[in-house]
C-alpha cells in the first residue's frame, strides 16, 4: 500500500493505494535488484488528484506488515503550466560511496566520490502531472516507483550517503494535452 499526500496553497486530503509491485533479477552486476511498483490513480477518475500549483508530494510506501518501506519527498513548482497541458518528474535517489578527505581532521567533512560507476541507483519515483481547463493541477494515471530491496550499507560494508536528483523535461517543458 502506499499513502499520497500533497501540501501547498492548500492540503489534499491523503489517499491511500494499492502498489502493483514487480521484482527484477539484475545478475549481470553486485547491484541490489530492484522492486518496481505502480500506484493506479484511474481510479479518480481522468483528472486525477488534485494538488497545489507547487508545493511538496509526498508518498508513503508500506511492506504487507504495514511499515513504512520508503517516503518519497518531492518538491515541485508548476505554476508556469499553462491550462490543458501535461508534464512530470522524475526524482532519482542514488547510493554513492563516501571517504574522509584527505587532511582527514577533526571537523573535516565527508566527500563523495565522484558519481562514476560507484553510484548504484537506490530509489527512483516518477509522477505525471496535468492542467485542466481551468488551470488546477492533478497527478494523474499512475505514480511509478523503483526501490531497492536491501539496506543501504552494500556487502562490504563501505559508507554510503544518498543524493538525490530530480529532472523534469525541458524543452519543452510542458506539452499539450491530446
Amino acid at each position: 500500500m502506499a499513502e499520497v499526500g500533497a501540501s501547498g496553497t492548500f492540503c489534499p486530503s491523503h489517499m491511500t493505494f494499492p502498489v502493483d509491485v514487480s521484482f527484477y533479477s539484475v545478475s549481470d552486476d553486485n547491484a541490489p535488484s530492484p522492486y518496481m511498483g505502480v500506484i493506479n490513480l484511474e481510479t479518480l477518475g481522468k483528472r486525477g488528484y488534485r494538488v497545489p500549483p507547487s508545493g511538496t508530494i509526498q508518498v508513503t510506501l508500506f511492506n504487507p506488515n504495514k511499515t513504512v518501506v520508503k517516503m518519497f519527498v518531492v518538491v515541485y513548482d508548476l505554476r508556469a503550466m499553462p491550462a490543458g497541458h501535461q508534464t512530470f518528474l522524475r526524482q532519482r535517489t542514488f547510493s554513492v560511496p563516501v571517504r574522509w578527505d584527505s587532511t582527514h581532521t577533526p571537523g573535516s567533512s565527508r566527500k563523495a566520490l565522484s558519481l562514476g560507476q560507484e553510484r548504484i541507483l537506490r530509489y527512483l519515483i516518477h509522477l505525471r502531472f496535468q492542467t485542466s481547463r481551468s488551470g488546477k493541477v492533478y497527478l494523474h494515471r499512475d505514480i511509478r516507483l523503483l526501490f531497492s530491496r536491501k539496506s543501504m550499507e552494500v556487502d562490504s560494508g563501505a559508507a554510503y550517503e544518498l543524493k538525490s536528483y530530480t529532472e523534469s523535461p525541458a524543452d519543452p517543458a510542458f506539452s499539450p494535452r491530446c
